[in-house]
């Protein structure tokens, strides 16, 4: 194992889970922040969040696996309140193809994309969703589908 896998077995041990923050510097891919190990450890869905800087998107990962060591279980359609101050957020089922393209440190450790993994969705600070019909293309762009159908 390289020094980065060395890093994320060592959290997954120690956390139950280690979280990545990826960002694109030329700034054309979405910035994003995804969980490693929760379905190893918790036999629950990692999880990516799409579009937040990292500090938020690493403490939402962090409360996810938290509540998910608690025996708290998430599925898709359901609200839920405690991850972004005001706002419920709920959950979304991850294609394949965006595991394959995004979630590389979990294609590692589970040896391919065979792991559930759900996408947390906000609404804007408006509080308008992205599938709405208010919704700006901006703030779509910002956090993007990633199911096999664009839900938005």
């Amino acid at each position: 194992m390289n020094k980065a896998e060395i890093e994320i077995t060592d959290n997954i041990k120690k956390h139950g889970c280690h979280v990545t923050s990826v960002f694109d510097r030329k700034g054309e891919e979405p910035r994003f922040t995804y969980t490693i190990g929760v379905y190893q450890e918790e036999n629950q869905p990692e999880l990516i969040i799409v579009g937040l800087n990292h500090e938020l998107g690493a403490w939402i990962a962090n409360e996810y696996n938290r509540r998910i060591q608690s025996d708290e279980i998430f599925q898709e359609g359901n609200y839920y309140s405690g991850f972004l101050d005001g706002f419920e957020v709920c959950f979304r089922v991850v294609a394949e193809k965006y595991k394959r393209e995004f979630m590389l440190s979990c294609n590692w450790l589970y040896k391919d994309t065979n792991y559930p993994a759900l996408q947390l969705i906000y609404p804007s600070v408006n509080g308008v969703w992205p599938w709405h019909k208010d919704a700006s293309e901006n703030f779509k762009s910002l956090q993007p589908s990633f199911q096999d159908i664009s839900a938005w």
